[in-house]
C-alpha cells in the first residue's frame, strides 16, 4: 500500500540502471574465458560454458538493478468496503470525464469570465485523463491521473499524489479541494461534439449581433459554448485548472470529492456580446461550424447517459475502457 515509507522509497528509487557492474560482470568473464581457452586449462567446451555463465550472469544483474527502478504496491485484502468503495466512485467519475471529447488546461495567467460575460477561446493546452503511465511505481489496482501542463495527479485508494520534476508529493483526500463552475466562450477552434452550443454570433458585427457588410470574405458565424471549469487545489500542491467540454462530467468529477455543484446556466448579458467580439484582424480565429451540433437546450446536458453493462473487475468497480 501507499505509505509514507513506500512513498520515500519511490523518490529515492534509482531512476536508470548503472552500466558500470554490468560492464565489470561481463569484461571479467569475457577476459576470463579467453585466458582460460589460451592456456589450455580447460576444454573448450567449458571455456564456453564460463563465457556463458557471464553473459547469464550480466542478465541477471541487468534484472536486478531494474526491478529496483519500480516500486510494487499490492493492496489486494488490504482495503476496507469503506475505501474500495470510495475508490470505484472516484475511479467511475474518472472514466467519465475521460470521455469528454475536449479536455484542456489552463494556466494560472488565464482569466475567466464573470456570470454573463462570454470570453475569447483561452490560452489553453490538450489535458489527459485516464489510465496514465505512473513512473516508478506498480500498482496492481488501476490507477487513474489527469496530465495537467507540467504536473501529474494520480488517485490511488489512500490519497492523490502530484508528480512534478520526477518526485511524487502527497495529496490527502480531505485537503484536496475540487471546484465547479461554468463559463461561456467563443470557440474557434475544433468544436467537440459533446459541447453545449449556447448561440452563434458573427466575426465582424454590427453593435444589433447583424453581420457587419464590410467583412463579407472572411465573416462566419462563430458558436458560443458552455464549458465546464474545474480547480483542483490542496494547501501545499500547486492549481490544476481544467475547461472541459462534457460539462456533465465535469460537474460529476466535483461532486466526488464533495463539492458544491450548480448545473444553472450563468444568465447572459444579450446585449453587446457581438460588438464586443468585433475584429478587425481577420486572420484572429478559425470557423469551426459543425453540422449536426447539439440544441442549445440546456436540459439535454443534464440528462445522464444510459448505464452500460457493468463488469466486475478489481475491487468490485466497474470496468472501463482501460
Amino acid at each position: 500500500m501507499l505509505t509514507n515509507r513506500a512513498l520515500q522509497r519511490i523518490n529515492n528509487r534509482p531512476r536508470t540502471v548503472s552500466r558500470v557492474p554490468l560492464l565489470g560482470v561481463g569484461g571479467g568473464a569475457l577476459v576470463l574465458a579467453a585466458l582460460l581457452y589460451v592456456f589450455g586449462i580447460l576444454p573448450s567446451f567449458a571455456t564456453l560454458a564460463v563465457a556463458g555463465g557471464g553473459v547469464l550472469l550480466v542478465l541477471l544483474l541487468y534484472l536486478t538493478q531494474k526491478a529496483k527502478t519500480t516500486i510494487k504496491l499490492s493492496y489486494k485484502g488490504n482495503l476496507d468496503d469503506e475505501a474500495a468503495s470510495r475508490f470505484c466512485e472516484m475511479r467511475e467519475a474518472l472514466e467519465d470525464l475521460a470521455s469528454s471529447e475536449g479536455i484542456w488546461h489552463l494556466p494560472g495567467s488565464v482569466k475567466l469570465p464573470k456570470a454573463g460575460e462570454v470570453a475569447p477561446t483561452p490560452e489553453r493546452e490538450p489535458a489527459r485523463v485516464g489510465l496514465l503511465p505512473t513512473p516508478g511505481i506498480k500498482a496492481d489496482v488501476p490507477v487513474w491521473g489527469i496530465e495537467a501542463g507540467d504536473a501529474s495527479l494520480f488517485f490511488f485508494p489512500e490519497g492523490a499524489l502530484i508528480y512534478t520534476d520526477d518526485r511524487y508529493e502527497p495529496l490527502p483526500y480531505n485537503s484536496l479541494k475540487v471546484a465547479f463552475s461554468s463559463g461561456r466562450f467563443f470557440e474557434e477552434e475544433d468544436l467537440p461534439d459533446d459541447a453545449t452550443v449556447v448561440e452563434r454570433t458573427w466575426r465582424f458585427s454590427r453593435a444589433d449581433g447583424s453581420p457587419d457588410p464590410r467583412y463579407k470574405k472572411d465573416n462566419v458565424q462563430i458558436p458560443i459554448v458552455l464549458y465546464g471549469l474545474l480547480q483542483i487545489s490542496s494547501l501545499s500542491g500547486p492549481k490544476v485548472r481544467l475547461e472541459v467540454s462534457d460539462r456533465r462530467a465535469a460537474a460529476r468529477f466535483a461532486r466526488t470529492f464533495g463539492a458544491e455543484v450548480s448545473m444553472e446556466e450563468p444568465k447572459e448579458k444579450k446585449a453587446g456580446h457581438g460588438e464586443e467580439y468585433r475584429r478587425a484582424d481577420k486572420d484572429s480565429g478559425r470557423s469551426s461550424s459543425k453540422e449536426g451540433e447539439r440544441s442549445a437546450v440546456p436540459q439535454r446536458l443534464w440528462r445522464e447517459r444510459p448505464p452500460s453493462p457493468r463488469r466486475e473487475g478489481l475491487l468490485g468497480c466497474r470496468r472501463g475502457r482501460g
